[in-house]
């Protein structure tokens, strides 16, 4: 049977012969629910599909962590294993090595893994079943794997069914890897005379003084539809496989039987323990065996709860598994004419979940707390590089970068209103009063009210110390309810009341440290966020802006050094190294920490937190950026040793890149200030070190304006100015303010956006009509200043005083991020045109590649000119960029291109063999034609988490409603649902529907077929909308006014019927 990729009407995507098929890696979401403790898992299509899971992250592996390509080559003999013994003769099911006439097929789901095999050999179908365990205060991976017989004949058969390698709890997988030999001293298996298995080391394993004993464990244990009890656990790997160490055949199954390995005694001391279950059957129709592995908290909590496990128990489970995710993703609903499409939006909502966080609103003494449950810091068996985490607890919450984070969240306002401008507060908070931001942003935590316990403990049959401990420092739900858990703390409500009650007095806090190095872009994302909130909130621009005034500055103790200490001479060449140092005066004068989180203060440092409003915050983003231009004022400097979101051109900081990406991005903040000091008339009081920046800046400018100095003047002087408001501030503030108005900004800042709107038309024109990315600078004369050296790195310290533009290939980001703010769509076409006929465009794959060649640029620019061409960041597909660069085409109203690129760009529009796994699963990255190796074009690689599922939802949303759906006019809350929908899009009845703001369904009748955008695109004539409650009002026109739209944003109407002609 040939490799064969289908989608069925159940949602699940179905690869036959899938072990003959292109390799590929992908995970089970690790989703618990709130009231569960979740478990990482990642399979690969090859053996028995599941390759490794565990909880929180590698460092508490249950079956080994390896990266992709080994887990390829080892999961068949290292992985799950089926043995079924039949008329004396051991069969081993999923073997590439069986001799036996098979059929196999992979079924994959959202939240359930499945294989199986058709052995026409033995006339039996075994199915297994993988997925993780919900709601529940253990975390677990169910396992079931269902025998059936195709004969109408008994059959008489032995089956032996595990895992060869069980890790015990207290290793870690590094050291397991590095000294397993030495490991397994401390290796022990407890608690078999309860059927079930407790792996877990004696004591901790750290080479110190400090020795402590464990008590958490990972588990093993089994039963089938035979009986309800549980099966005894066969963890001595020598009694199935005999002398033969490679575990390629079980060599005591096959010379005794289940009844011999029973019959003898297990030694589970320093021995690499496995986890196997054996059954005798008479097989008459089906027989059912079911593992769980897991972990526990101690061994008295999995031997209480050891009654309820029965095949039913696993049927149950099985079924809150898969509505736990569906019902998540349903708030991204979609009907066309395209089903695959529909459940690929779906699935990009549940991974963009996995890396934002699910917004869960807590309502409480006038105010929302929004804590984002379920995402994690990524890493798969492709990203072995990154060290992925998930909080093994109830409500669990994970760390994550800066910038992915903040992507993924960026669409959540859309989802559900409710989450505010809570994710604005937050990235605008951990905005610096340089500009930059810290690199890891942690989980958020909570001070409780020390006054009302006595609020809290109403809900508990009696008051508890430990929990009032816990209330008395910092915490976060998860924290509060596994010690209820798992300590049978008595309360009178659900945990969700319990939090929610706890929440309610409670402050909120946002943690973050510094990470490492200062991106340029990291920024850009904050206005994505301000400009979706204001989509759904119109009407609260003034309050949004002015009136809130509790937004913070992030202060971290690593700086960013000034020219005069970067700026170095190594091997004859003038370079940038050494560029940020770790502040340790600063640290010591404060009494802070590296991995604290600090805010910026007022009194140098010495006095309170220092806090503005949004508008005020914005003004000191945009200026810290526009005195970051370059010397020839196109881009934005890599100051600050790391480049912008392509971090393999991480050679760029060093040879004085720069990026004109962030331009772009700067141009919407400066229009954004610009628009709201034309439409308020407000006096606003900015700190003195900013104001007085502002004031020398402006000076500076109009010198430059009135051609009283050159460019290169301008910028040294700019630069200079820089450098000493960052000396100012670096301690903290002084905490005076200066008033500057409304009007004053406006005119500042207009001369700002002129005098960068030329850099951007002077980068096009290098460019030749395309907007470059990147551009480097060269010294062209210097001066050694005696004496002076790097404190980084100590290379000899040099002043520029004279560089000369070296132009790099064209990459695809400058023009993606372009298109969002032009407002000309004959300059949107041309670049457009530009682009396809460039060799950014791979013309063999109808695909956006990242760069042109970069055969012919210097390996200073980074590790991406040393990749294989068409691989990873080097002139591949990278799904993340080209996603953006369609987002903008919608955005900048190029509609017909669009939709004709997106018909061999979006993932669910291409062949399932050529991409080589799920076409609702996006990758980092596509292998572009570009490849020596053609096997590989068109091929998906590393697996799912990435910006791409944010920029897929955000054009959803355009698609679905429109640019701008929510307006603010003559006192007026207006609604208005312009979709920009193809007519092959949808359905035979000429429908499509979809679900706004998370609550309503809305569905567009098109009984003309047409498009609805361009000239002759079909329009809005009347809608009818139906709340809750089924009453129904009938509006003619496109517009929603006043209560009607109010009450839609509050998510009342159940469904809106739009008639469109």
């Amino acid at each position: 049977m040939a490799v064969e990729y289908i989608f069925n009407v159940d949602n699940q995507f179905i690869i036959k012969d899938y072990d003959k098929a292109k390799t590929f890696s992908s995970f089970l979401p690790g989703v618990a629910g709130v009231d569960g403790i979740p478990m990482w898992a990642y399979y690969v299509n090859r053996g028995q599909g599941l390759g490794s899971f565990g909880v929180k992250d590698k460092n508490n592996t249950i079956m080994e962590f390896f990266p992709a390509h080994l887990m390829y080559k080892n999961i068949e003999l290292q992985g799950f294993r089926t043995f079924i013994k039949c008329n004396g003769e051991v069969h081993e099911i999923f073997s590439s090595s069986s001799k036996d006439d098979t059929k196999r097929r992979m079924l994959i789901e959202k939240n359930i893994l499945k294989v199986e095999e058709v052995n026409k050999t033995l006339n039996i179908k075994v199915t297994v079943t993988y997925f993780t365990v919900p709601k529940e205060s253990y975390a677990g991976l169910i396992r079931k794997v269902d025998v059936e017989n195709l004969d109408s004949i008994q059959k008489c058969i032995e089956v032996l069914d595990g895992l060869t390698q069980v890790l015990p709890y207290g290793i870690t997988n590094a050291d397991y890897q590095a000294m397993a030999n030495l490991m397994k001293s401390w290796f022990d298996v407890f608690n078999l005379e309860n059927n079930i298995a407790y792996y877990k080391v004696r004591a901790t394993t750290n080479d110190s003084a400090e020795v402590g004993e464990v008590n958490k464990g990972n588990f093993f244990l089994s039963f089938s539809s035979e009986d309800n009890q549980l099966i005894r656990p066969i963890i001595d790997m020598d009694l199935i496989f005999g002398c033969n160490t490679s575990l390629i055949r079980p060599f005591g199954f096959e010379d005794k039987g289940l009844d011999d390995i029973y019959s003898k005694k297990q030694v589970p001391q320093n021995k690499v323990s496995g986890g196997f279950s054996g059954k005798a059957v008479k097989l008459d129709k089906k027989f059912t065996l079911c593992s769980i592995y897991g972990h526990i908290a101690s061994v008295e909590l999995i031997n209480s709860i050891k009654d309820r496990f029965n095949v039913a128990y696993v049927e149950v489970k099985e079924e809150e598994a898969r509505k736990l995710i569906e019902d998540l993703v349903d708030n991204t609903y979609t009907e066309t004419g395209n089903h695959l499409f529909d459940q690929y939006i779906s699935q990009c909502y549940m991974d963009n979940v996995l890396r934002g966080g699910y917004p869960l609103v807590f309502k409480g003494n006038g105010k929302n707390h929004v804590y984002h449950v379920y995402s994690r810091k990524h890493g798969d068996l492709e990203r072995e590089y990154n060290f992925f985490s998930i909080e093994p607890a109830y409500y669990s919450q994970g760390n994550g970068n800066f910038r992915d984070v903040n992507q993924n969240r960026r669409n959540d306002v859309l989802i559900n209103p409710e989450v505010e401008e809570f994710n604005v507060k937050q990235f605008m908070d951990l905005i610096q009063a340089d500009g930059y931001n810290p690199l890891s942003v942690k989980g958020s935590e909570f001070t409780f009210d020390k006054e009302k316990f006595g609020k809290v403990f109403e809900l508990f049959d009696k008051e508890d110390n430990n929990v009032k401990n816990i209330l008395m420092g910092k915490f976060t739900p998860g924290k509060l309810i596994n010690y209820i858990a798992d300590n049978n703390v008595s309360i009178k409500c659900s945990y969700e009341e319990l939090v929610e009650r706890v929440l309610e007095y409670s402050t909120q806090g946002f943690e973050a440290e510094f990470g490492e190095g200062y991106w340029t872009d990291h920024w850009t994302y904050n206005m994505d966020l301000i400009d979706n909130y204001l989509n759904i909130y119109p009407d609260k621009l003034e309050k949004f802006l002015f009136e809130t005034k509790d937004y913070r500055f992030f202060d971290s103790p690593v700086r960013v050094l000034p020219r005069s200490d970067k700026y170095v001479v190594t091997n004859g060449k003038v370079r940038q190294y050494g560029s940020i140092l770790e502040d340790e005066e600063k640290c010591h004068k404060l009494n802070i920490h590296f991995t604290d989180t600090n805010w910026l203060k007022k009194d140098n440092g010495a006095g309170d937190i220092y806090e503005t409003n949004l508008y005020a915050k914005l003004i000191s983003l945009a200026l810290n950026k526009f005195v970051n231009l370059d010397p020839m004022g196109m881009g934005i400097e890599m100051e600050a040793n790391k480049p912008g979101w392509n971090d393999a051109m991480n050679g760029l900081p060093g040879i004085f890149g720069s990026s004109v990406n962030e331009s772009a991005e700067l141009v919407r903040v400066l229009n954004f200030i610009i628009d709201a000091s034309e439409k308020f008339d407000k006096t606003v009081p900015i700190y003195a070190e900013l104001f007085e920046i502002i004031t020398d800046v402006d000076a500076v400018l109009n010198r430059k304006v009135n051609g009283e100095i050159g460019q290169f003047e301008y910028w040294d002087k700019i630069s200079y100015l820089k450098e000493a408001y960052r000396e100012k501030i670096r301690f903290g503030i002084d905490g005076k303010e200066k008033e500057l108005t409304s009007k004053e900004i406006l005119e500042i800042f207009k001369k700002f956006r002129t005098k960068l709107n030329e850099g951007l038309e002077k980068a096009l024109e290098l460019g030749k009509g395309i907007y470059p990315t990147y551009i480097t600078y060269e010294a062209k004369d210097y001066e050694i200043l005696e004496g002076k050296k790097n404190p980084v790195n100590g290379y000899q310290n040099v002043v520029v005083k004279e560089f000369d533009c070296v132009p790099i290939p064209l990459f695809l980001e400058g023009p993606a991020r372009m298109l969002k703010s032009l407002k000309d769509i004959d300059k949107a076409k041309s670049l457009y045109n530009k682009i396809k006929n460039s060799e950014i465009y791979d013309k063999k794959l109808n695909m956006y590649k990242t760069s042109e060649p970069l055969d012919e640029t210097t390996h200073e620019v980074g590790r991406a000119r040393a990749f294989t061409a068409g691989w990873l960041e080097r002139e591949s597909i990278f799904l993340h960029m080209e996603y953006k660069y369609l987002l903008g085409l919608l955005k900048a109203g190029l509609y017909d291109e669009y939709f004709e690129d997106i018909k061999t760009a979006l993932i669910p529009f291409i062949d399932p063999k050529v991409y080589g796994r799920s076409t609702l699963e996006n990758s980092s990255f596509i292998a572009s034609s570009v490849n020596p190796d053609e096997e590989v074009h068109g091929r998906g690689f590393v697996s799912r988490l990435t910006g791409s599922t944010s920029e897929m939802l955000s054009m959803w949303f355009v698609m679905m409603a429109g640019k701008n759906v929510f307006r603010y006019e003559e006192g007026k809350l207006k609604l208005e649902l312009k979709p920009i929908l193809p007519h092959w899009l949808f359905n035979s009845n000429n429908e499509v529907s979809f679900k706004f703001l998370g609550k309503t369904i809305v569905t567009y009748h098109n009984k003309s077929s047409k498009n609805t955008y361009g000239d002759n695109g079909a329009v809005v004539e009347r809608l009818e909308l139906r709340t809750f409650d089924e009453e129904a009002f009938e509006i003619v026109g496109s517009v929603i006014e006043g209560r009607y739209a109010e009450m839609i944003r509050q998510g009342k109407f159940r469904t809106i019927d739009v008639y469109l002609a």
